[in-house]
């Protein structure tokens, strides 16, 4: 588990009130200079901690004197300043898992620590708590700086890693930035979902294709604000292409590479007047394909910074009927068409 000298000077909180606990604890992390782990006997004491320390994570017994792991969990998650700090509750009863999944739990992990298990919850909270961290940088950074492009590969290289569900978050970034809207990451899925089944693809390219449409603009990142509502301009044109830098260097998985043809081709159109490179035809990707109609859809939609005004899914359909054959795959038009009624189901229920 190398892996923990990545992350900087972490603290972890160990809050209980066996002696033995807290010195396995403390002895599963010694191996890790950047690693800290502090001891409080109860709830009190861990507070009193967390007035004098940023703590990154905190490992919570729940049967203790004077303030128990329950009142403990309930006073941090209801606390502004301590309700993001992941907490890894220790215990191995169903009931109390429950309860405190409902207060705001994070995680679970039984007595006697299993040292390796313990090591990679850990690791695991720490690089969701990173991942947050990220994203809070990405929404301030200047869209053409070196750090943002570093920032996004690596939340993307973080979300890949630990859970794909946090593609979505980082879509939702993407998406303040270009929609007026919420659950636009979880609409876009959603809709591929759809598209992919009537296309016959197998469930594993269902789900990639699924969070590749959490960060097919991603590029737009990496734009301007103020270009980033002029469709025709140059450097609004440049996003799929500046999103695909952002991905380049990762390992290729089969999620990456069909990222990468998403992103870099989903504004493509089927008779060669697309951008970036201005393929044709059936040298577009179909995924590529598949995303140009559903992004096409949705921007017709909803409302979005570079087009405000939004018609209604039969203004939309009818549009995209003229398209066949020339922004659109005929055949992807054709499915739409004849399903469209799942698509609009779809847009009814996250728009």
């Amino acid at each position: 588990m190398k892996d923990f000298e990545n992350f900087e000077k972490t603290i972890l909180l160990s809050v209980d009130d066996d002696e033995f606990n807290q010195e396995l604890a403390s002895a599963i992390f010694d191996d890790y200079k950047s690693i800290t782990v502090l001891q409080a006997n109860n709830g009190k004491e861990a507070i009193s901690l967390l007035d004098k320390e940023v703590v990154d994570l905190i490992l919570l017994d729940l049967i203790m004197p004077e303030m128990d792991g329950f009142e403990t969990l309930d006073y941090l998650k209801s606390n502004a300043e301590y309700r993001d700090i992941p907490v890894i509750v220790v215990t191995s009863k169903e009931e109390e898992k429950r309860k405190t999944y409902q207060m705001g739990a994070d995680d679970f992990i039984s007595k006697p620590y299993s040292p390796e298990e313990l090591k990679l919850r850990v690791y695991n909270h720490l690089r969701i708590k990173k991942f947050s961290e990220l994203l809070s940088d990405i929404k301030e950074e200047n869209a053409s700086s070196s750090s943002k492009l570093c920032h996004l590969k690596e939340a993307i290289r973080i979300a890949i890693g630990s859970q794909k569900k946090l593609l979505e978050k980082l879509g939702d970034i993407v998406h303040e930035n270009t929609h007026k809207d919420t659950h636009v990451s979880k609409r876009l899925g959603e809709y591929s979902k759809v598209m992919a089944r009537l296309n016959g693809l197998n469930s594993k390219e269902i789900d990639n294709l699924y969070y590749s449409m959490s960060i097919y603009d991603i590029g737009l990142l990496r734009i301007s604000e103020e270009n980033r509502t002029n469709m025709d301009s140059k450097e609004f044109k440049s996003y799929p292409l500046l999103g695909l830098d952002v991905i380049e260097d990762l390992e290729e998985t089969t999620l990456i590479k069909m990222s990468k043809e998403v992103i870099s081709t989903h504004q493509e159109n089927w008779d060669g007047t697309g951008y970036p490179n201005k393929l044709q035809g059936e040298n577009i990707p179909l995924y590529g394909r598949i995303a140009s109609i559903i992004n096409y859809y949705d921007e017709l939609t909803s409302s979005r910074i570079y087009s405000s005004e939004s018609i209604s899914s039969i203004e939309a359909l009818d549009i995209i009927k003229r398209e066949k054959g020339v922004k659109f795959d005929p055949n992807l038009v054709t499915l739409f068409v004849d399903n469209f009624e799942q698509f609009r189901a779809v847009k009814d229920k996250w728009n």
